[in-house]
């Protein structure tokens, strides 16, 4: 009869942590950077054992994607990462935060990122 009210999260003050399994590389000669994804579940160690696959995923990343990462190694919130992401770019970062939003949404989706409140 009576329902629990789910607690409502904004996403804008929420602060995205890369999983501890997934690190950053950027790449200085280039606008581009790599995502290193170590493949640590039960089917994929088998895999690597079995079928002599790698033991690590690498996830090329765009210009924006980069600057993304970088902004949260400093352990900003999404709102001033896309702030950040229109100082840095200008109009070529437009529309950033729905452009952000999915990319986060792609990271969190394959449990790359963490959050924190």
């Amino acid at each position: 009869m009576f329902r629990k009210q789910k607690s409502k999260r904004n996403l804008l003050t929420m602060v995205p942590l890369l999983e501890s399994r997934v690190t950053f590389e950027c790449d200085s000669s280039s606008d581009t950077g790599l995502l290193i994804i170590q493949r640590t579940n039960f089917v994929e160690r088998l895999t690597i054992r079995f079928f002599k696959q790698r033991a690590f995923r690498k996830i090329k990343l765009d210009k924006f994607g980069r600057f993304a990462i970088e902004q949260m190694d400093h352990r900003k919130n999404v709102h001033e990462i896309s702030e950040a992401m229109i100082e840095h770019f200008g109009e070529e970062a437009e529309p950033s935060l729905p452009r952000l939003v999915k990319f986060l949404e792609i990271l969190e989706v394959h449990e790359w990122i963490t959050w924190e409140e």
